[in-house]
């Protein structure tokens, strides 16, 4: 084959996700107790630093009720969740080497109207150049591939590498009851099914 066809391939196919086996996890604690204030903030609108992974804090707003939360700098909360949602306790950090690419966060909600399993969201890890940003969210409930929670990590290894946040639409994994959906799209507006 002649080197520039090969070239011109290589430019123009898709790129791909990082093996399976170059991808590792971490677990870090979510507990707004154990977190330290930041900037001059008072009361509930105070931000709190939490420990996440070196060189990837986590910021925390608001009261427990309507809890925001934010990847590696304290300037893109994500929205609090509709419904009294309540931020789960622990950050599962996925790395490709030492940097974190994305993360997942559990949602419980107590007080919904219908009995809503967790919910599970994906978010991409902020970089040098981008915000973090979501990537998609599931239900934890248990399926053929395994718990919600190993379904989330594998969508998160899957997609957050590749995804570019302001330019691919957020994707619904698996599925989701109406109860969720309604939850869903009253927090972070239409998701489109995941395709993988």
């Amino acid at each position: 084959m002649h080197p520039l066809l090969l070239v011109l391939g290589v430019l123009s196919g898709q790129p791909a996700a990082p093996p399976p086996s170059q991808i590792t996890g971490a677990v870090s604690p979510l507990i707004a107790g154990l977190c330290r204030p930041f900037g001059e903030g008072q009361g509930d609108g105070a931000v709190l630093r939490c420990s996440g992974l070196v060189g990837t804090d986590v910021f925390l707003r608001g009261d427990e009720a309507s809890r925001e939360v934010a990847l590696g700098r304290p300037d893109a909360f994500l929205p609090p969740p509709p419904e009294g949602g309540r931020l789960g306790r622990s950050v599962t950090w996925r790395l490709l080497g030492d940097r974190p690419f994305a993360a997942v966060l559990r949602y419980r909600f107590p007080d919904a109207a219908s009995s809503t399993p967790d919910l599970l969201v994906v978010l991409k890890a902020p970089s040098d150049d981008e915000a973090p940003c979501l990537v998609g969210a599931a239900q934890d409930v248990a399926g053929p591939t395994g718990s919600g929670l190993e379904r989330a990590v594998a969508f998160a290894d899957r997609r957050a590498p590749l995804f570019r946040c302001g330019r691919d639409t957020p994707a619904l994994l698996g599925g989701v009851s109406d109860g969720a959906r309604a939850i869903l799209s009253a927090w972070f507006g239409a998701m489109r099914p995941d395709d993988g």
